[in-house]
């Protein structure tokens, strides 16, 4: 994949990272293989997009996985706001939802966080979008775009 931001790429070269596939960054935004994307802005943070992965162990539902991340959150912010979940769609994915979190860690600045959720199967996609609030604005339509381009691999029978 190229890097060059705003790049679209063919299918066939689309990059991966586990089943996520990802066939174009938005404008501005630099891929970083094995990671996800990210955007560098003078005299900010950069803000980021992760994709991750995991493994539902038990059952089939996305939501027992996603109370289990809340009480993570819980645990691991110093009084984390978080909203949602709320069920979305996503294209291959047989659930999905999306959480917002705001918390603040050790440099006192408010940071946020758009989580999606996705089960295929038992595959749990995780796309996380972390920011400074003040540039949530900015990034967000970004993230979306994102979002949209995005894409999951059917898994193999």
């Amino acid at each position: 994949m190229s890097t060059n931001p705003g790049q679209p790429v063919i299918p066939s070269a689309a990059a991966r990272i586990g089943r996520w596939i990802v066939p174009g960054i938005p404008r501005g935004w630099t891929w970083i293989p094995d990671f996800g994307i990210q955007k560098r802005a003078e005299g900010v943070v950069p803000s980021n997009v992760s994709l991750r992965e995991d493994v539902l162990l038990a059952g089939n539902r996305l939501e027992l996985y996603i109370r289990a991340q809340i009480a993570i959150m819980n645990r691991t912010f110093v009084e984390p706001m978080i909203a949602g979940p709320l069920p979305s769609q996503f294209p291959g994915a047989d659930e999905a939802a999306m959480l917002m979190l705001r918390h603040r860690p050790m440099h006192q600045v408010s940071v946020f966080q758009v989580q999606h959720y996705l089960r295929a199967g038992n595959w749990i996609g995780i796309a996380t979008l972390t920011t400074l609030e003040s540039e949530l604005l900015q990034v967000r339509p970004d993230f979306d775009q994102f979002m949209n381009v995005l894409r999951i691999e059917p898994q193999q029978i």
